[in-house]
């Protein structure tokens, strides 16, 4: 019971996205294929309207009568749609997918939209800078504001005693604001230049810091006008994994309760790899009823201190998608869309930019190739008696993609990150 009541606290509560997939433009090189968006749905689904239970407890009902069976208990805080209205009672839906009749005393109206019953997708774009002043993210940003649906400033981080420090661009949550399009705040565990093991080891273990962290974020959403959080904790050790789960347990009811958004940005994996120094700590199934969107990493299949390879081949990709479809709904699901690429030398490797890698090109005269296979382009050059060999995303990898967001219609997709991209991505998102 007590698992099906936080369950259910702890349902979906999200804002209207505010932009639609399209078609693409015509390929500029031949070797690579036909781009191909994602297409905009004709006709709109109708939204009810959204509700929270406002007693302790009330029966969900097989018909509006007391005397009916009772089907399913609903707590006091849980989420739920309205879909119809008879004689004082109301037919619900909860986000698990219990539906019934309730009476309507005992819900208070909300005035959320359901995002299952819509097509439309999230552009989710993370805004980072590699140095003070650095713009190349903000002008991505102001140019494409009429496809970014989401933006999630990369600018803050918490200690190991959950105390939040960084500042805000105060532009970018205006100029989002004025345009309609959400951003979140992304809380890491950076210390220094690089996610720290030990910082956030401290912290999820430590209730204190854990209580602390969640003022601290609650706060900042409400001082500076954000509209969610994106926690972006990278290395946990895998032993820490009942902890992380903790913390979302604990963030998500302060955030909701606030009507602020609770996401994350989680590694990529194929099965619960719970050895993983990477990906052990994330238990998909502990921590799905808490977010209401999860940003899978689905890139970095290959790195820069592994062998050379694709960034985020097709298939991997979508054995991504496919294992954390087990646990989070489609409509929670956005995937990861690199916008970066490697160039491995006989020793090592290291990432470049669109802009980098259109350089290389230029400066070697390359013809890049594309791998039918991994949908995604590649080259090699020689520099010094050396071979190297890159391995990238852009528009065309990126349209391949979003075959699979349209597969299992997913809620959209997250860049990583602005400024650095192919821009003719944009053409087709």
């Amino acid at each position: 019971m007590e698992q099906s009541v936080v369950t259910t606290i702890l349902a979906l509560l999200v804002y209207l996205s505010t932009s639609l997939f399209g078609g693409g433009g015509k390929p500029v090189n031949p070797q690579f294929p036909p781009e191909k968006g994602i297409e905009s749905p004709q006709n709109e689904a109708a939204v009810p309207s959204t509700a929270v239970i406002s007693t302790e407890l009330v029966s969900m009902r097989s018909e509006p009568a007391t005397k009916s069976p009772v089907t399913h208990q609903l707590t006091k805080g849980t989420a739920i749609t309205i879909n119809e209205e008879k004689d004082g009672w109301y037919q619900v839906t909860d986000q698990t997918g219990n539906s019934g009749w309730i009476v309507k005393w005992a819900v208070k109206p909300t005035y959320f939209t359901n995002p299952s019953l819509t097509n439309k997708k999230e552009i989710l774009g993370y805004y980072a800078e590699s140095y003070s002043g650095d713009p190349r993210a903000l002008q991505s940003f102001a140019k494409n504001t009429n496809k970014i649906t989401t933006v999630a400033p990369f600018l803050y981080r918490v200690d190991k005693y959950g105390n939040i420090s960084g500042q805000s661009k105060s532009q970018l949550i205006q100029t989002a604001s004025n345009k309609g399009i959400k951003v979140l705040a992304v809380i890491t565990n950076i210390s220094s230049s690089s996610f720290s093991k030990e910082t956030v080891s401290s912290l999820l273990r430590s209730k204190t810091a854990r209580s602390r962290a969640i003022s601290g974020i609650l706060r900042l959403l409400r001082e500076k006008g954000y509209s969610g959080v994106n926690i972006d904790f990278e290395g946990i050790p895998a032993a820490d994994r009942p902890y992380l789960t903790a913390f979302f347990r604990e963030l998500a009811p302060t955030l909701h309760a606030n009507n602020y958004l609770v996401t994350a940005a989680l590694p990529a994996k194929t099965s619960k790899e719970e050895w993983s120094i990477w990906s052990g700590a994330y238990d998909y199934q502990g921590i799905a009823p808490y977010l209401d969107w999860a940003v899978i990493m689905t890139y970095d299949q290959h790195y820069a201190n592994g062998p050379a390879g694709p960034v985020a081949s097709q298939a991997w990709v979508d054995s991504v998608l496919r294992y954390a479809l087990r646990y989070f709904s489609p409509q929670k699901l956005i995937m990861g869309v690199a916008a970066y690429g490697y160039v491995w030398n006989d020793r090592s490797g290291k990432a470049l930019n669109y802009s980098a890698i259109q350089s290389l090109i230029n400066q070697y005269k390359i013809v890049p190739k594309w791998h039918e296979d991994y949908k995604t382009p590649y080259f090699t050059y020689t520099k010094s008696g050396v071979k190297h060999e890159v391995w990238y995303e852009n528009r065309h990898s990126t349209a391949a993609k979003l075959e699979i967001v349209n597969k299992y219609n997913l809620r959209g997709v997250a860049i990583w990150r602005l400024g650095y991209e192919d821009p003719g991505i944009w053409n087709v998102l």
